[in-house]
């Protein structure tokens, strides 16, 4: 370090607001719960004033004054930034148990962290309690090197006097003049100086380089919408980056969600810190009163994480279903390697259980997670309709974006979403699968009867699944369409096929294919389905391995449908018919999936679906293109009998 910056410039910290009821505190003497708040560069404590009117109450809210701050003391740049969080880490009496970063302070603050989770901190850091969150306002982030260019230095070297003329007017409103305001900036600008603005630039430049995935810290990312120095969708990636974090943006907000949406930022905070409290909160008795569900953490004990998506939500609303109807989630996914089975290639089943899990994840996010709606609640998360378009292959180890848009209408007796699926493909994005997801919420009754279900849940809440509008006409028509099912097996398939171009066979219902102890899974229709395909050309002679060991045809999936209505259970004996309806064009086929039980001496059907099937010449390891049908195939497909 320079040696005329040996002595080091003092950072305030102080208590700027007390705890107004009691907390459960990570603290061994049962202190309030702590919060520290850092702001960016050329900023104050007074950026925090909002949140400090508006969290709740069981919080002690500590404000640091940093040395980068709007009169920048001289030569606190000689010191890394994660020098100066440590400091103010270390002076607050007993350790702050949440830490919120904006902008600069932000990045300072993710620096520290990593230094300090990597056993890296030094001094009074050593001592000072590693917090059990992190709020990053509108962080600076960039994962790979190369996305710095020249472009990058001129823009932030050109546009700081305007960025700290942007926080002077989201602090000030109309009571400096534009002009004023301007020359206030360039004040602003000279006091940081050169080497201030490096060493923020320089961190961002460094943030490639942080192990930002081997952080286990819980994070809250909020960005602006429209922020322009740190653009949301640098959040975006950070968010996805990071193991445990959720990722909230704030429509209409700039680089200062905290002053411009104040309510929303602290409600997004909210949520965060009491999932953030309620996760330290000893084991023990349940102390009585409500309990807010939308509001609720992960106990002691509950898994941290679903695929990496950890479960503290941004859920903000006191309402269990707002930001379910109504938020957007994003995540990143990967096919399961069982999917692969031809070449590097994902089947349509594997695809379509990407889509499954995204919206398990939205669900998780959004504060209601399958668990929890089980064991609280003693709901049952059952998809009930799924309708997904494959639009380009995905193959072994790619990752998709899965977006999650809820979809419901205000007459829907289902819980609705469309789900899009993207890859990376030779340097741009395809839009590689579109769905849409019915799901509806089946009340348990194989433990007893559940507790009492929040009434914002009870229009998607069903007694049996099938009860959904539209289900329960569709099993009508095919109990009036079935035959009797009165004599043996072999009758009933007889039955089943008879004038139909079509395969069926019998299936003793296995545990493993069912969930929520009882009933058949929505995976459980999607391996029928794939067994079905199976089964059928083999019957006809083109199995799948006679037309790769003569041809290399392998089959491919750009659309399929299933929709339950009604149940099938554990053991039950399930009728499957496979039926070919359409060949188009000789490129592409239609058939149709009907299941059913036997119920009262009749066949009742509890899933019906359809999937569009055809066949592709492999070139090489990586390539294929489809290929139209021979008369074999024609034949075998119409059911001729020289089919084979």
């Amino acid at each position: 370090m320079n040696p005329a910056y040996a002595e080091e410039p003092p950072i305030a910290v102080r208590r700027i607001r007390p705890a107004a009821a009691p907390a459960v505190s990570a603290s061994a003497d049962g202190a309030p719960a702590r919060m520290l708040l850092l702001h960016g560069l050329a900023g104050g404590a007074s950026v925090w004033e909002g949140l400090g009117a508006l969290a709740g109450p069981a919080w002690e809210l500590w404000a640091a004054d940093l040395p980068w701050n709007g009169f920048a003391l001289p030569g606190w740049w000689g010191r890394p930034p994660a020098h100066w969080v440590e400091r103010a880490v270390a002076a607050v009496p007993g350790g702050p148990d949440v830490v919120v970063g904006h902008s600069f302070g932000a990045n300072a603050l993710l620096a520290w962290l990593a230094e300090t989770e990597a056993g890296a901190g030094a001094g009074a850091g050593e001592a000072a309690r590693r917090p059990l969150g992190a709020v990053l306002v509108s962080p600076f982030y960039r994962p790979r090197e190369d996305d710095f260019d020249w472009a990058t230095l001129s823009y932030y070297v050109n546009q700081f006097d305007r960025m700290l003329e942007e926080g002077l007017r989201v602090g000030a409103g109309d009571r400096l003049p534009p002009e004023l305001r301007h020359q206030m900036a360039l004040k602003v600008r000279d006091c940081v100086g050169p080497y201030g603005w490096l060493s923020f630039f320089t961190m961002y430049l460094d943030t490639p380089r942080l192990p930002v995935e081997e952080l286990r810290t819980p994070f809250l990312i909020v960005a602006g919408e429209r922020d322009e120095a740190a653009p949301a969708a640098e959040a975006e990636r950070l968010a996805r980056a990071l193991p445990h974090a959720d990722l909230r943006v704030i429509t209409g907000a700039g680089h200062f969600p905290m002053v411009e949406r104040a309510a929303e930022f602290s409600d997004a905070v909210g949520g965060f810190l009491g999932r953030v409290r309620d996760a330290a909160r000893p084991a023990g008795p349940r102390a009585p009163g409500p309990r807010t569900t939308a509001a609720r953490g992960p106990r002691p004990g509950d898994p941290p994480s679903l695929d990496g998506v950890h479960l503290m939500t941004a859920a903000v609303e006191p309402t269990l279903t707002k930001a379910l109807l109504a938020d957007t989630t994003t995540v990143r996914l990967r096919p399961r390697y069982e999917g692969s089975n031809i070449c590097t290639w994902i089947g349509f089943k594997h695809v379509n259980y990407l889509v499954e899990e995204a919206v398990l994840i939205h669900f998780a996010h959004c504060g209601m997670p399958a668990r929890l709606l089980y064991e609280e609640y003693g709901l049952g998360l059952d998809v009930v309709g799924l309708d997904s378009r494959i639009l380009h292959a995905f193959h072994m180890d790619d990752e998709a974006e899965a977006e999650v848009v809820p979809d419901t209408s205000p007459d829907d007796d289902t819980l609705g979403f469309k789900v899009t699926l993207r890859v990376d493909r030779d340097g741009s994005t395809l839009k590689a699968v579109t769905s849409k997801v019915r799901v509806s919420l089946r009340t348990d009754t194989y433990l007893g009867l559940p507790t009492e279900i929040p009434g914002e849940l009870a229009r998607f809440t069903v007694g049996r699944l099938g009860a959904h509008e539209g289900a329960a006409e569709a099993a009508r028509a095919a109990a009036d369409a079935a035959p009797a099912a009165g004599g043996d097996e072999a009758a009933v398939l007889a039955a089943l096929t008879e004038g139909r171009n079509a395969h069926a066979w019998k299936w003793n219902i296995s545990y493993p294919s069912c969930h929520f102890t009882e009933r058949l899974q929505m995976d459980g229709y999607l391996r029928l389905m794939e067994e079905a395909k199976d089964r059928f050309v083999r019957d006809r002679g083109i199995s799948i391995k006679t037309l790769l060991d003569e041809r290399q045809w392998i089959p491919v999936v750009p659309h399929s449908v299933i929709d339950i209505v009604d149940e099938a259970l554990m053991e039950e004996d399930l009728y499957t018919v496979y039926t070919v309806e359409e060949i188009y064009k000789n490129f592409t086929y239609t058939s149709r999936m009907d299941c059913y039980v036997v119920r009262d001496g009749r066949l009742a059907l509890t899933a019906t679906g359809r999937i569009v099937h055809g066949y592709a010449l492999i070139e090489n390891r990586r390539d294929w293109h489809l290929v139209p049908f021979d008369r074999r195939v024609l034949d075998a497909l119409g059911g001729k009998p020289d089919g084979s």
